[in-house]
């Protein structure tokens, strides 16, 4: 053994021993209480029971047990930290031990709490019921950010012109700009929220505060909205499309071989758009204007369609009676249904999984691009509609105002 690593090695024992002492003035405090670990996808939550003037350091890696007095291969060291404090950028699927201590007065590290494990899994496997958003049905969500909306906010919009923010999926705030009409989709796009519903009303606002109502140019009742990031598109009843550049003014599309109504849009980074509706509507188009009808393989009606990018493109569209369109291209699609499933409303696609909503609380999530699917208990009964996130943190929400999420 050369003598040089021998002088590595001492110098990351030395390291790590000034982490866990860090001497100074202070004294070293008792253990820390009430730890946990929440597992999420990618992460975990870790709170604890705080103690004014205490400096709390963590210490955690993927092992099944770990000390403070004997730092594993791999260890990682959060300091400084308050609870609840979110460690991401984690494996689903490993094992993963914290162990936590403290410090006063810049004073050396105290004994650690014992080991507790946790292992991280995507979102959508545990839920957790939500405020009731008043007594409307609320019927689409979305995630996102403006540089007037104060942070990345989740929207939902429902009956009534119903329309709540959040910030953190528990603490919600209504800010219905004010007109009754039932609004069926939110999205953020284009530097704004947009909310589209009934007799194809359109709103948009850049602070969640003041809304606008948009030219939409249609009176059909619009379902979905969907965007690539300069161009955002709505679809709605008897076929109408409509696109948009500023979220103010809306074009009708220039080709639109349907008179279906359409329920579903979504956009794929390779140019493609894809929008799905009643009676296997499915239609395509390179530009969000001209758009082309496609064999669908399903009379059942679809409504929501979604596309994961993680490796390929997988687009992936969802219906009645637990029906499953998948598609690697968007142009050729396969179909199959979900045993005992119930009709599917709503669709998400995380980087790791797909997940599904529908009627009576259903939850279905598919980590192999839609092939195989596996239900999820929500606890919940209420018909959902509305679903928005990503495999790290879900909300859902539909009858009667109700409300889950998932990390």
């Amino acid at each position: 053994m050369s003598f040089h690593y021998l002088r590595l090695k001492f110098v990351a024992i030395l390291l790590s021993m000034l982490v866990c002492a860090c001497g100074g003035g202070g004294s070293a405090p008792p253990p820390a209480s009430g730890l946990t670990v929440t597992p999420g996808g990618g992460q975990v939550t870790v709170s604890w029971t705080m103690t004014p003037g205490v400096e709390y350091w963590l210490l955690y890696a993927p092992v099944a047990s770990i000390s403070t007095n004997d730092l594993p291969a791999g260890h990682l060291w959060a300091t400084n930290i308050t609870s609840p404090y979110v460690v991401s950028g984690l494996v689903d699927g490993t094992t993963y031990s914290f162990t936590l201590n403290g410090r006063t007065g810049g004073g050396p590290g105290g004994p650690g709490t014992p080991s507790v494990s946790a292992i991280p899994r995507p979102a959508g496997e545990i839920w957790t019921p939500g405020p009731a958003l008043g007594s409307n049905t609320l019927r689409g969500l979305s995630f996102g950010s403006t540089s007037d909306s104060g942070g990345s906010n989740f929207v939902a919009v429902g009956d009534a012109g119903a329309i709540f923010k959040t910030t953190d999926g528990i603490t919600w705030t209504n800010i219905s700009p004010g007109p009754a009409v039932n609004l069926n989709a939110s999205l953020n796009a284009l530097g704004k929220f947009v909310v589209a519903g009934a007799a194809g009303a359109i709103s948009y606002s850049s602070d969640l505060s003041f809304w606008s109502a948009a030219a939409s140019n249609t009176s059909a009742n619009l379902h979905a909205l969907a965007t690539n990031g300069s161009l955002a598109v709505a679809v709605g009843d008897t076929g109408t499309i409509r696109y948009s550049t500023d979220a103010a003014t809306w074009y009708s599309a220039a080709s639109v071989p349907t008179t279906a109504n359409l329920y579903g849009v979504a956009y794929a980074l390779n140019g493609r758009w894809v929008a799905v509706g009643a009676g296997g509507t499915l239609l395509t188009s390179t530009d969000g204007s001209n758009w082309s009808a496609l064999a669908s393989g399903t009379s059942a009606n679809l409504k929501a369609v979604a596309v994961q990018t993680a490796f390929v493109y997988t687009f992936v569209a969802v219906g009645d009676a637990g029906t499953v369109l998948r598609s690697y291209d968007g142009l050729t699609w396969s179909t199959q249904q979900i045993d005992s499933a119930p009709n599917l409303t709503a669709l998400a696609a995380g980087i790791d999984q797909f997940l599904a909503v529908g009627m009576a609380g259903a939850a279905f999530t598919s980590v192999d691009g839609g092939a195989s699917w596996t239900r999820k208990n929500t606890g919940s009964t209420a018909n959902l509609y509305g679903l928005s996130g990503t495999s790290v943190f879900y909300v859902a929400a539909g009858q009667n105002g109700s409300l889950i999420t998932s990390r």
